[in-house]
């Protein structure tokens, strides 16, 4: 089975500190180990980034560009790089009215 990495997997991967980071490493390893493909697309890599870079005292992890580009090259040799398409927003609108999903209350 294919799974897609949501962003936030990325980034607690890189965050050592961050009470979520063993959990995140350990599914990836699980995963892997039991032979699925796990998947990004270009916009995880772009949230990634801009979520790294960002500084903390404005939510982000304050890593540098030259950090960033070491873990983008681990992370590319873990998952499966997939384009986006059309069909990708086709399909969560989909589920997303058909679900009625809804973001968090204000």
């Amino acid at each position: 089975m294919s799974y897609l990495v949501d962003t936030n997997v990325l980034l607690r991967s890189v965050q050592e500190t961050h009470p979520m980071h063993e959990a995140a490493v350990d599914a990836v390893k699980s995963l892997l180990e039991q032979g699925e493909e796990l998947c990004v697309i270009p916009q995880n890599f772009i949230e990634f980034w801009v979520v790294a870079t960002r500084p903390t005292t404005v939510n982000g992890l304050g890593l540098s560009v030259t950090r960033i580009i070491y873990e983008l090259a681990q992370l590319k040799s873990l998952f499966t790089l997939k384009p986006d398409n059309s069909a990708i927003f086709l399909a969560w609108e989909n589920l997303v009215v058909k679900y009625q999903v809804m973001g968090k209350p204000t």
